[in-house]
């Protein structure tokens, strides 16, 4: 087997089996998952890390600090919003919703076009002649891009949609600004709604800049005696590739984080239903006595809305992948 799979791809994707099952065993006993969603989180995670281990990472990452985030004010929350439960216990459809389109590009890279990670603009993917294809290694950094993306965009909705319901100010609908609407309306935004999306989308973009395959090792090519020295600089990146990788990374980040969650935000409002309960004084999921639609119309799920602001997200990513990389 190894004559024909990597060591190190063999080690990746055995770490990567018995790291999704800690994770998903945990997300349910801890009702961040339910049954459904264990199994999808355990599917997706160890497809994610078998890719590459920093594409594992910004994975975990974000199913981490959106479960930490989850149980932030739970309390508060219960009573603005229906049906929160403690940790979030999320389905598999919203597992999916959050991560299945960016693993889907970690495997097209991996398998399809046959590109180990690396650096933005530094691989190469081998064609029907076994030469170097210029078009295939853009591609691959346009995946990479739509991956850190996909993700920010995620986590951007998320930290806000968890920490921006509990600011004390009620937050505004985007689409007509100079309206309140009650916490936990869907296209409802405020600064710290805003700012938790920057900062969510810059988490992502930075941990995946600063584990790209071989910065660490730029850090410590110089340090130690020879034999460290050389070994580190046989898999170090330059040092000034890594800061680059970092760069453009958490630009794409904070990009993806705050558009992403300001899109999200759009749709909701517009074909996303949100229904207010007078009598409970929280928002509700569906119609009935007492219940006023507050925003947007009962076009698409949470879950659909979710799918569309990522897949935008991580597409427009992919798209202006040339003048991103031309930035820095």
């Amino acid at each position: 087997i190894a004559s024909v799979v990597p060591p190190i791809d063999l080690l990746r994707t055995t770490l990567g089996l018995l790291l999704a099952r800690k994770l998903s065993s945990s997300g349910l006993r801890k009702r961040s998952l339910s049954r459904s969603g264990a199994i999808s989180a355990f599917l997706v995670s160890s497809l994610s890390l078998s890719t590459s281990f920093r594409n594992g990472i910004t994975l975990f990452a974000f199913y981490w600090t959106g479960s930490k985030l989850t149980r932030v004010g739970s309390s508060i929350k219960g009573k603005l919003e229906e049906g929160h439960v403690e940790g979030g216990e999320r389905g598999w459809q919203q597992v999916l919703a959050c991560s299945a389109i960016a693993v889907g590009c970690a495997v097209v890279r991996k398998f399809a076009l046959g590109v180990p990670d690396g650096p933005l603009g530094s691989g190469f993917a081998i064609g029907a002649a076994g030469t170097a294809s210029a078009a295939g290694n853009l591609l691959a950094d346009r995946l990479t891009l739509a991956y850190v993306a996909f993700f920010a965009c995620c986590a951007g909705d998320t930290w806000a949609s968890e920490l921006g319901i509990l600011a004390k100010s009620h937050p505004r609908l985007i689409v007509r600004p100079w309206k309140v609407v009650p916490p936990g309306t869907n296209g409802g935004i405020s600064g710290v709604g805003l700012g938790a999306s920057a900062a969510g989308g810059v988490a992502m973009g930075l941990l995946h800049g600063v584990f790209v395959p071989g910065g660490m090792a730029s850090l410590f090519s110089s340090i130690g005696g020879a034999g460290r020295a050389a070994a580190c600089t046989a898999t170090a990146v330059s040092k000034s590739a890594f800061r680059r990788e970092i760069a453009l990374l958490t630009l794409v980040g904070f990009l993806g984080g705050l558009g992403g969650s300001l899109l999200d935000s759009l749709l909701g409002a517009t074909v996303q239903a949100t229904y207010y309960d007078n009598e409970q004084n929280k928002i509700v999921k569906r119609p009935g006595p007492n219940v006023n639609r507050v925003g947007g119309w009962s076009f698409l799920s949470n879950e659909m809305v979710n799918v569309m602001s990522t897949a935008m997200t991580a597409l427009a990513a992919a798209l202006l992948a040339r003048p991103i990389l031309n930035l820095i």
